[in-house]
Order: C-alpha cells, then structure tokens, then sequence
C-alpha cells in the first residue's frame, strides 16, 4: 500500500476543496466582470503572489527552450483556457462545470499518450467511459439554462479543458529545462497574463474590464477569490504531493465533484438532483481510474486490495 502521511493527505484534500469552492466564488463574480476581465486580473494578482514567492525563494535558471515552452502553455491555458472556464460559468452551475472539468483529466491522460508516449492502462480506459458516463448523467440532471445556453456552456468547458490539457503537455516538456517547479509556474501564469493584456489594449478594452473594481467590496471578493485558488489549491496541491505518494495525491485531488456537491448542498442549501448526485460519484470514481499513478497501483495490485 502506498505511505500516508496525515500532512499530504489533509493537503490533498484541501487542495480539492479549494478547487471547488474557487468555481463557486467566481460564478458569483462572473455577474459583474467580463471572461476577459476575470482572467486578466486573476492573472495579474496571481502574477505578483507568485513573483514574490519566487523572489523569496530564489528562481533558479531556465534555459529558452523550457521557457518557449511555460509560455506558450501560459497562453494555452491561462489566456485561451480560464476565458472558455470563466465564459463557460455563465451558463453552468459551478457544480456542473466542476464536474464537467474532469474530462481535463481524460484530454491529459490522451494527449500524453498520443504525444509523449506514455502507456494508456486499460483500467484508464475504463475510467474514461466512467468519467463521460458521469458528466452526461450529471448535465442531463442538472437545472441550468435553457437547452442552447446549455449546449453554449457545455462547449466553451470542454474548449476550456482542452486548452488546459494541453497547456499541462506543454508544462511537462518546459519542466524537463528547470526542477523549480514555482517559478515555473509564475512563468506560466505571466505568459497567459501578458497574452489576454496585449489583445486588451490592442481593441482599448482594459479600462473597461477594471472599472468594476472601483468597488471594494467587489476588489475584496475578487482578492478573496484568488487568494484561494493560488494559495488554497495550487500550494496545497504541491504541498500533497510533496508530503504523500503520488497515488495517494492524484486520487484525493480528484474529488472536487464531491465538495461541489456538499458545497451545493450544504452552504448553499440548493437543491441537487439524485440523478445529479449519482453523476457525481460516477465521475469521481473514473478520474481516480484514470490519473497514470493512481491506475497503475490500482492494475498492479489489484487482488492485495480486496
């Protein structure tokens, strides 16, 4: 069996939860600012938090290969990715969109297969049919908009998590020039930022992207907002893997569609679908199938688990 450690394994789900409580804090925000606006100052706050924390931990050096590499993942999948996210939380629940964001791991898991070779186990084949089983079961069941805003929402997520797949493919290669896996990530983060700055001044639409800000209880949500996803699932995320086995990380992070579900239901008292509910876990069970690590333990030693 793989090592707990109680830090890794609290990390790991604090990680998951954080996910999920981030796609219901910017639904709201999605009200009041633009796709385009959102990632643009998600970018910019996240760029500074991250600077900071490379500044103090020291950057290490990057050679420009790796470096073409952050950045052309930055635009894939800060630029073009968090605007399809963003945009596609105008049409969905954040329950269904953070369910619906599991087939990220499906595209990954494919691309890396298709491009960097890995091997696609066949209980990941599985988990795949249980991770779009799930999302469907849950999109059927779930109260969102009418049938086009619907579909329109369905597309700008699965656009979302496409970009987002293979910006992680482009990630992994511009890790191979660098182990500072922090100032990485700020590279990453700057790049998409800089992306989405430079096509808003060129159509002269940023002052209008920042004006809602003037209102500092908007600026406060928004601060709060980002300060959960940078620190509470990015840091935390690291923080699981570096304190638990990678088997064990990979399948806790997965969880974000039963936090969605309690945050649903629990803080929100909205009401959720049984069929919703049973979509739910349906997905949650096929991304653990399907994450590399996680699979190949579970295919390894599959007879010791029962």
């Amino acid at each position: 069996m793989p090592d707990l450690n109680a830090l890794g394994v609290a990390a790991a789900l604090g990680s998951a939860a954080a996910w999920a409580i981030g796609a219901f804090l910017f639904k709201g925000l999605g009200d009041s600012l633009s796709p385009l606006a959102l990632t643009l100052s998600k970018g910019i706050c996240s760029v500074v938090m991250l600077g900071a924390a490379s500044l103090l931990a020291g950057a290490s050096a990057v050679d420009d290969r790796s470096l073409a590499f952050l950045a052309a993942s930055g635009v894939l999948g800060i630029a073009l990715g968090d605007t399809f996210f963003f945009r596609a939380l105008q049409d969905l629940s954040a329950f269904a969109l953070v369910v619906l964001c599991t087939v990220g791991q499906v595209f990954t898991v494919v691309l890396a297969w298709l491009i960097l070779g890995e091997k696609l186990l066949a209980i990941s084949v599985a988990g795949i049919a249980l991770v779009l089983a799930g999302v469907i079961i849950v999109l059927r069941a779930s109260p969102d908009g009418g049938g086009n805003t619907r579909l329109a929402g369905v597309a700008y997520g699965l656009l979302s998590m496409a970009c987002m797949a293979g910006s992680a493919i482009l990630f992994k290669v511009g890790l191979g020039g660098t182990d500072d896996t922090l100032f990485a990530t700020f590279v990453k983060m700057l790049a998409g930022t800089v992306g989405v700055l430079c096509y808003g001044l060129a159509a002269r639409r940023v002052g209008g992207w920042l004006t809602p800000f003037r209102d500092r209880k908007l600026l406060g949500w928004f601060i709060a907002s980002v300060c959960v996803v940078t620190f509470g699932a990015f840091w935390l995320n690291t923080v699981a893997f570096k304190n638990t086995s990678v088997v064990v990380a990979s399948t806790l992070t997965s969880t974000e569609p039963v936090f969605a579900l309690l945050i649903s239901v629990a803080l929100l008292r909205q009401r959720v679908p049984v069929l919703a509910v049973l979509g739910a876990a349906v997905t949650t069970v096929g991304v653990v199938l399907v994450a590399p690590d996680a699979a190949s333990f579970i295919q390894e030693n599959a007879l010791s688990l029962f």
